[in-house]
């Protein structure tokens, strides 16, 4: 199948993802054990002249110990490149990254591979917080998802979105395996989520939030009691550091004030890096 073309609205998005995003991470560290010698799954770029299961093996390894599924990077780049190192005028790499993309953390990613799939990870974690700060709790669960995932990281004109899909079965081929380091642990615990709300507010819903112990990515959203079919409003997710506090602000329409006064039970979802989420409810008084 030829390579799906990238949106040309990529460059803004992702930058924006990209600034949105918690430090990048080294593909291996915090104890992840090294490679041991026959390892099939490499830390670092085996070089643009490797085999194909060379290349997907390190991908997969990156993206294990990101916790996320292996085949997803193998996948992006089956489809975006053809599992090549491009060097284009305007997209690049193996994942049809913009070269305005060529600048802060990924300063130099048309001639490093290694920032390409930092890239492609970083982006691939923040969407599924992003995601299920947002409610849908199970993003990511089903592999029957996962092209979308990758088109949700790689931003494809909305025609292309089913192109990544089909490549889940030679994306597997060429792993040929787990690439799971021998000792790794995954992160299972949610983090520590603190919401804190006047019980009494008006024109709209705010919500301070803090992750005291790892930045995580949080959302809100609450029920709004229509007259005839009650509505969910939600605020978009974003991103809240180590030890800092952010404020979440869920905006009440016309019709929603004309409902007032109402109680309704504001539900503040944090996930962190590994897609772990924590809840946490507080009940709120909206008196118009």
């Amino acid at each position: 199948m030829p390579a799906v073309p990238p949106a040309r609205l990529i460059a803004a998005v992702a930058a924006s993802l990209a600034l949105a995003a918690p430090a990048a991470h080294a593909q291996d560290g915090g104890g992840v054990p090294a490679p041991g010698p026959g390892d099939p799954c490499p830390t670092a770029y085996p070089s643009d002249g490797a085999s194909k299961p060379s290349i997907a093996r390190w991908m997969g390894r990156a993206a294990a110990v990101r916790g996320l599924p292996q085949e997803l990077p193998v996948m992006a780049g089956l489809a975006e490149s053809g599992l090549r190192n491009l060097s284009g005028p305007s997209y690049a790499g193996f994942f049809g990254m913009h070269r305005s993309l060529n600048a802060g953390p990924y300063r130099g990613f048309p001639r490093n591979p290694e920032l390409q799939l930092r890239w492609f990870t970083d982006q691939a974690v923040l969407v599924r917080q992003r995601e299920i700060a947002e409610g849908e709790m199970d993003y990511g669960s089903d592999e029957s998802g996962y092209g979308l995932w990758v088109a949700d990281v790689e931003r494809p004109a909305p025609k292309n979105r089913s192109g990544y899909q089909p490549h889940l079965d030679a994306a597997r081929e060429l792993l040929g395996g787990s690439c799971t380091p021998a000792g790794f642990t995954a992160d299972t615990v949610a983090p520590p989520l603190r919401a804190r709300s006047a019980r009494r507010q008006r024109s709209s819903i705010t919500v301070k939030v803090a992750c005291p112990a790892e930045g995580c990515v949080a959302g809100a959203s609450a029920m709004i009691p229509l007259p005839r079919r009650p509505r969910r409003a939600a605020t978009t997710a974003v991103a809240v550091p180590t030890r800092g506090r952010t404020t979440l602000t869920i905006r009440l329409g016309r019709r929603a004030l004309r409902a007032a006064p109402f109680r309704t039970r504001v539900q503040v979802i944090g996930v962190d890096e590994a897609g772990n989420p924590a809840t946490v409810a507080r009940s709120v008084r909206v008196t118009g």
